[in-house]
Order: C-alpha cells, then sequence, then structure tokens
C-alpha cells in the first residue's frame, strides 16, 4: 500500500458501520484495510470501494475473538506505512441474564470488544503517537452508559470502551 494516501484500518467492515465507515473514508481518499471474518463480504466491498473512489482496499479475513486473529490485525497496524486511522468498530452482542447466557458467547464477546479492542489501539499508538499524528475511533453503544437486565455483558464491555 502505497504512502501517498492516509490509511484507515477498520475491523467489522463487512457489514453495518464497519462498511458505512469504508465508504465514507475511500470517498475521502483513504486507502482501506478492512478486517473482519467474512472475506467474501469484505471482498466485495474492498472491489467497490476501490473501483467507486480509485483507492487502495485489502480484504483482511480475521476473527477478533481468537488469537490468530487479533494478531494478523496488529501486525497489519504495525506494517502499515501512512497508517493514519484506526476503527474499532468489530463487535456484537448476546442476550439473556448474565448467569444463563451462553459461556463461549460471552467469552467471544469480552475478547471481542475489549481485548481486540485494546491490542488494536495499542498498536495504532505504537505507530501514531512517535509520528505524532493519528486517531482512532472505538464504536461503542448507548448501552455502555445503561445497562439492563438482558444485555449485562454487552454493556459492560461497551462501557469500557467508553
Amino acid at each position: 500500500m502505497a504512502a501517498a494516501r492516509p490509511v484507515a484500518v477498520i475491523t467489522g467492515a463487512s457489514s453495518g458501520l464497519g462498511a458505512a465507515f469504508a465508504r465514507a473514508l475511500a470517498a475521502r481518499g483513504y486507502d482501506l484495510v478492512l478486517a473482519a471474518r467474512r472475506r467474501d463480504r469484505l471482498e466485495l466491498l474492498a472491489t467497490e470501494t476501490a473501483s467507486a473512489h480509485g483507492v487502495h482496499a485489502e480484504a483482511l479475513a480475521a476473527d477478533l475473538s481468537e488469537e490468530a486473529g487479533v494478531a494478523l490485525v496488529e501486525a497489519k497496524i504495525a506494517a502499515t506505512p501512512g497508517l493514519d486511522l484506526v476503527v474499532n468498530n468489530a463487535g456484537f452482542g448476546s442476550r439473556g441474564r448474565f448467569w444463563e447466557a451462553d459461556d463461549g458467547t460471552q467469552d467471544r464477546m469480552y475478547r471481542v470488544h475489549v481485548l481486540a479492542t485494546m491490542r488494536l489501539t495499542r498498536a495504532a499508538l505504537r505507530v501514531m503517537i512517535p509520528r505524532g499524528h493519528g486517531s482512532v475511533i472505538n464504536v461503542s453503544s448507548v448501552a455502555g452508559f445503561a445497562a439492563s437486565p438482558g444485555g449485562a455483558s454487552y454493556a459492560s464491555t461497551k462501557a469500557w470502551m467508553n
């Protein structure tokens, strides 16, 4: 990726707000690194944004609930010339009372919302602070300000992000 244009790394880019960030940033001339689990959707978005705006867009399939996925995106952040923005958007919710909700789903949610956000932010800051330039956006939720009985884990992870 050429360093001539600013580069944005966007997690959770395969749909929703992540895809919206990708389209908006491409329209502003950012090259993109699009990270999410669904490679097929990432590749479609990469092709769409590249052809519509003349930017470089790379699809990076990574599951941020797994160590290998987080490490892959960390390494990409560290090795990206022109890194200007990291958008920590990956996330999902789980419903149900804390003690009744599926343990595996809760574990994955904490890994994505808290641990991946922390590690990718630290990776970005290691690049940005020495240059004195760059930004990180953590996409959270109003749930981070008001927990509900059926969303205690979701609300607490989003409160951590805030």
